[in-house]
């Protein structure tokens, strides 16, 4: 008998202590400057530089937001501590896509994790990333080209 509970207190620890380690953290995300309230806003959350902004494939995670005053708000929870970057456009027709005039530019507004500081061209990975180490809050602005 005294076996049993040991071992099930033993079990009991192992499984606690597993629970603490997998769990991640809280990232709270806001969005300013859009120009409307139409559609919705798409992000992504990558945690390498493979694919970083246009392959929304290979992001870790993705979030769609209304749009409300023109801001809009995501939670990602649970996330591995880590480097990441984010990316994301105001998908105002809601079709799912950046769309672009015809020399490949946003004709929708557009968005990363370093607030548009990059030069001419899309953001870096290297550029846009932050450490995740524990629950962050950032507020993250809006790129309209025309």
């Amino acid at each position: 008998m005294k076996s049993n509970v040991i071992f099930l207190l033993f079990t009991m620890i192992i499984c606690f202590k597993s629970m603490a380690l997998s769990q991640g953290v809280n990232l709270h995300i806001t969005i300013t400057g859009l120009h409307s309230n139409k559609g919705q806003v798409v992000l992504f959350l990558y945690n390498s530089e493979a694919g970083f902004p246009k392959d929304h494939n290979k992001a870790y995670r993705m979030a769609v937001s209304i749009i409300t005053n023109n801001t809009c708000t995501l939670d990602l929870n649970d996330i591995p501590k880590g480097t990441y970057a984010i990316a994301f456009f105001h998908d105002e027709n809601n079709n799912g896509i950046i769309d672009t005039n015809f020399l490949g530019l946003p004709i929708e507004g557009v968005g990363s994790s370093d607030n548009g500081t990059g030069s001419f061209g899309p953001p870096t990975f290297k550029g846009s990333g932050f450490e995740l180490k524990s629950n962050l809050s950032m507020t993250l602005k809006t790129k309209y080209f025309f």
